[in-house]
């Protein structure tokens, strides 16, 4: 019963961004992008060890994403997962970030990175689809 947990904290945090996401289009401000990225990270690290506690399974996100899964998800879905995780990492260790328009501009390790604001929201609905496929006997 671990996971229902880790599920109903990836669902909360994953709401947070999608009302952080809606309030970006009245208020374009780069705060609440990089509060869309923390919420999404966390929704999709919470959702990684649901199904590896659901599963059974001691390991970490190379685990899921080599065992548990391509049981239950298609690669898309995987590889937004992992993308969202990367990107806020990327965004923790940053030393310069600007917001310019609908794109966040990062420099990372010396290199510049730039994420837009669709891309992000591309990330947070595969989260959201991976939420409400999630095998639970919990009716949504």
């Amino acid at each position: 019963m671990d996971y229902l947990l880790e599920f109903y904290e990836a669902k909360y945090h994953l709401s947070v961004a999608q009302r952080m996401l809606g309030i970006y289009e009245e208020y374009a401000e780069k705060r609440v992008l990089v509060g869309v990225i923390r919420e999404g990270a966390k929704a999709a690290g919470k959702l990684v060890r649901a199904f590896l506690i659901r599963e059974g399974v001691k390991g970490n996100l190379k685990t899921f994403v080599d065992k548990v899964a391509p049981k239950y998800l298609n690669e898309i879905a995987v590889l937004n997962l992992v993308n969202i995780l990367e990107v806020e990492r990327a965004q923790r260790i940053c030393k310069v970030e600007f917001a310019r328009k609908d794109e966040v501009l990062m420099e990372v390790n010396g290199d510049w990175k730039i994420l837009k604001v669709s891309r992000l929201r591309e990330f947070v609905e595969s989260v959201s689809d991976i939420v409400s496929s999630f095998p639970t006997d919990i009716k949504r």
